[in-house]
């Protein structure tokens, strides 16, 4: 009996009552709830999709400062300390994941150098893969300024007329003191107005973040718009040549000669009445 625990009057009602206790049912639905939670939150998000988009610019324009900011989130001192980065002229791919709507995108972006934009081979097949492109110039700069629209003139002869390509025209460090600014808001909006692709416009800065989310998100919308665009409109070449192709068998050579005396007869036979009622006695 030594060894035996002995226990309490008040401890043998405390464990009576816990071995009555039954979990009410708000109880059980809490504890699921807490389980769904913590299931979902390791479980792989699945994207809905992926956006490809191409990112050109003039050098040293804040290309790679922009794309730092939004696909890394650095801070204000992290970009400006980076801003060598922009004169350093490499090819770069960037993956971001965004929301569009609830639902979760995969933001692909390729930084194609400006040494790259009068190889013309190398902008086709970059132009080739992506469904958008981000044209960046410097507020502080008139010649990014001006490449921008000879930029935006080869993308548009690229593209021509297979598809309907998204655009952004990009202005970068809009945080600027008055006296460094070149280019203004105005020029830069009737710039982007001008193009023959549909552009949006936006000032930007990749040290204060300003316009640079919600650009990207927005050009996401325009991709998703774009696609089905796109879509619609290959269905309908693909209909108009499957209408095409079968109306070519139907009328088979003897039968388009058939068809085009169907139709002349009237013709012929009215020319012949004009001349039997205009010849002289």
């Amino acid at each position: 009996m030594d060894d035996l625990m002995v226990l309490t009057e008040e401890e043998v009602r405390y464990f009576l009552a816990l071995l009555s206790w039954e979990p009410s049912g708000e109880d059980d639905e809490d504890e699921d709830e807490d389980d769904d939670i913590q299931e979902k939150s390791r479980m792989p998000v699945v994207p809905a999709g992926q956006f490809m988009f191409l990112v050109l610019g003039a050098k040293g324009c804040g290309k790679t400062s922009i794309l730092e900011r939004f696909c890394h989130g650095s801070s204000a001192k992290e970009v400006e300390d980076d801003e060598s980065l922009d004169s350093d002229e490499q090819e770069r791919a960037y993956r971001h994941s965004m929301k569009i709507e609830d639902q979760t995108y995969i933001f692909n972006a390729l930084e194609l150098p400006s040494q790259h934009l009068s190889n013309e081979e190398r902008l086709k097949q970059a132009v080739r893969i992506t469904e958008a492109a981000v044209i960046v110039y410097d507020v502080r700069s008139r010649a990014s300024f001006g490449l921008a629209s000879e930029i935006h003139n080869r993308v548009n002869n690229l593209v021509g007329g297979e598809r309907m390509y998204g655009l952004v025209l990009l202005a970068s460090n809009s945080d600027c003191e008055d006296e460094e600014r070149e280019v203004s808001w105005a020029e830069g909006n009737k710039l982007a107005r001008s193009f023959n692709i549909q552009c949006t416009f936006a000032e930007t800065s990749a040290k204060t973040g300003e316009n640079i989310d919600e650009m990207f998100t927005q050009l996401g919308k325009e991709a998703l718009k774009l696609r089905w665009l796109n879509r619609q409109r290959r269905e309908q070449i693909e209909q108009i040549s499957i209408d095409t192709h079968q109306c070519s068998i139907e009328l088979s050579p003897l039968k388009r000669v058939a068809r085009w005396r169907s139709w002349a007869r009237p013709w012929f036979q009215r020319r012949a009445a004009e001349r039997k009622t205009s010849a002289p006695y």
